[in-house]
């Protein structure tokens, strides 16, 4: 049974406000700042230019920038919220992927279902409608998102309604949402999944099942959520297609022994697979809805992976054989070998940066490679990043200019690209003991990384390109995970000690401790929401906590999902469910509300 639980002793006071010293001129104080508040004709200059030019004028400034300006004068705030300046600039805040992201849960709801989301927490109803009225505005994902995120901030605690209990394998404790959120897949046994998808009403129904006679390895939604596609032992592959609201159709990719993975292209009009048989199969998705081979990638030795570019015009893949291949689309639609990557051992993994102009792979000969894409097609080496030891992982970052990799030898290296095109070391973050994992913030201006050593280290890159370290995280044992949040504000770490910490990124670049969420036992990986403002952790003390980011910058308690058995892992969907699987073979989707929805919210 859920509980809320209001009064958590774990909270910290706000901190309080200095006084500010008197002024003649009329003023308002906002988060420790004074705000003075001047005439139009002092923003004359502004004021007069054309609104295009404004509106050009608006995308440069950040978020805390624009709400100085709202708040100084009421000719030019009126501007900013006709412009949807700080929707806007609160949006530039995410990644390109993420703002896709977003975009694609907001279109592929209809005008109803968008407003009872807002409603769920908020009754101020012109506000919906004023939301809602603007739909057909480029800017609309970004105006309904971030009027969400604050509502939601605004909201001390939440309501939790459970909207559906499936059954599943608490052993398996797998579950993929679709990219809107709408679907879910989960794994009842490890021979089979099945398809559940969202009603009108908020209720979840079972849509499909997806057998097998061998266990399956994975599934994975396509991006426009239509297709799912299995892997399983059983040397072959699943594409599942949503045929009406209640069945799926299939297609089979086989192979002669197990499938390491598959995934589908960006645009969802190609599937690859990678297998153990040494073959990687690209399917192309034709008008009749049939899918059809387009190409087999051969290697002399088990594939560990296989990866679309961006534009979905090249494959890339890895091998045990030590070979890496990159194939691309021809205009005639046939795919064709444009490059091989060689190292001296297995390759363990590879991957396209965000701009599909570069590549890297991951090899067990401690090395990672960086190719690039030239002006006439071909693929040529830029640099070889060494270790002394295993390499853990390699990331670009998002705006496809840094790499860092990490190691057991002890280090996370950071190379970056230079004006004319080449690649040199930028940074090595060092720690005591093997590096397991370091990733890239979403503006590419952080990086986090976290070692068995029981530390997290959060780097930040200074306007002359170089990096500083501005902050360690210490936890008493391992560090389990260590996550940024999607628009690069916050970074959460969870440890073998029971404990998740929350850090902050202040407006100067330094980072603070806002928050710490204990358990009584073990815990879970803690994430974050599609909009970073909320993170929901779980444990084995039958425990599911979620911590919102209110509208005073304090991360609190706002609800506790309780059971009688362990909470094995618990997510959010895109669309702000939470998903919690539980021992006892069951999975549970917790609608979020808020408690007291009498405020109103400015926009």
């Amino acid at each position: 049974m859920d509980c809320l639980n209001n009064n958590s002793g774990r909270r910290t006071p706000p901190s309080s406000i200095p006084g500010q010293p008197p002024s003649d001129t009329p003023g308002c104080t906002t988060m420790g700042r004074n705000v003075v508040v001047r005439d139009k004709n002092e923003f004359s200059l502004l004021l007069d230019l054309p609104e295009d030019i404004q509106s050009k004028i608006f995308t440069y400034l950040q978020a805390r920038d624009i709400a100085h300006l709202t708040r100084a004068n009421s000719s030019i705030n009126n501007r900013l919220k006709n412009n949807a300046a700080m929707a806007r600039a609160w949006y530039r805040r995410f990644a390109s992927s993420h703002q896709t992201l977003l975009k694609t849960i907001v279109t592929a709801k209809d005008k109803d279902e968008l407003q009872k989301w807002l409603q769920r927490f908020t009754k101020d109803e012109a506000l919906v409608k004023s939301i809602m009225d603007r739909q057909a505005s480029i800017y609309f994902p970004a105006l309904f998102f971030f009027t969400l995120t604050k509502l939601m901030s605004q909201s001390k605690t939440f309501k939790l309604e459970t909207k559906a209990n499936i059954p599943c394998s608490s052993s398996e404790h797998l579950a993929v949402f679709s990219g809107d959120g709408s679907q879910v897949v989960i794994a009842c046994d490890s021979k089979t999944w099945k398809i559940y998808g969202q009603e009108s009403d908020g209720s979840w129904e079972a849509k499909g099942t997806i057998p097998n006679n061998y266990r399956v390895k994975s599934v994975t939604f396509s991006a426009d959520g239509r297709y799912l596609v299995a892997t399983s032992k059983g040397g072959r592959a699943k594409i599942y297609g949503k045929k009406d609201d209640r069945s799926w159709e299939e297609a089979t990719i086989p192979h002669d022994d197990s499938v390491h993975s598959a995934t589908f292209s960006p645009d969802s009009h190609y599937a690859a697979t990678a297998s153990r048989d040494g073959k990687a199969k690209i399917y192309g998705l034709e008008a009749d809805g049939s899918w059809v081979e387009k190409a087999i990638i051969r290697h002399n030795n088990f594939l560990s992976s296989v990866t679309f570019s961006p534009d979905s015009r090249h494959v890339l893949t890895a091998s045990f054989g030590g070979k890496a291949k990159i194939y691309g689309k021809k205009n005639d639609g046939s795919w064709a070998e444009k490059a091989i990557i060689s190292h001296d051992n297995r390759v363990n993994s590879d991957t396209f940066s965000a701009d599909g102009r570069h590549v890297m792979t991951r090899s067990a000969d401690n090395k990672v490679k960086i190719y690039g894409l030239e002006a006439d097609g071909s693929w040529e080496e830029k640099a070889i990043i060494s270790h002394d030891d295993g390499v853990w992982s390699a990331t670009f970052s998002p705006n496809s200019h840094c790499v860092v990799t990490a190691s057991m030898d002890g280090r996370a290296i950071i190379y970056g690209k230079n004006y004319h095109g080449s690649w040199e070391k930028k940074a090595i973050i060092t720690h005591d003991d093997w590096v397991f994992s370091a990733t890239f913030s979403s503006d590419s201006r952080c990086v986090v990384t976290r070692g068995t050593d029981r530390v997290a280290k959060i780097y930040g890159q200074k306007d002359d390109g170089s990096w500083e370290e501005k902050m360690i995280i210490c936890h008493y044992l391992k560090v389990c995970s260590a996550t940024f949040s999607a628009d690069s504000r916050h970074v959460i770490t969870s440890s073998e000690d029971e404990t998740v910490k929350i850090y902050s990124r202040k407006d100067n670049g330094s980072w603070e401790r806002k928050a710490t969420i204990s358990h009584d036992s073990s815990i879970g990986p803690a994430t974050f929401s599609i909009d970073g403002n909320h993170v929901v952790t779980c444990g084995t003390d039958g425990k599911g906590i979620i911590y919102g980011l209110g509208s005073d910058g304090l991360w609190k308690e706002k609800a506790v999902i309780c059971d009688n058995t362990e909470i094995k892992s618990a997510i959010f969907s895109m669309d702000g469910h939470v998903l919690t699987i539980h021992g006892g073979n069951r999975a549970k989707i917790t609608k979020l509300w808020m408690i007291d929805r009498s405020f109103t919210v400015t926009q």
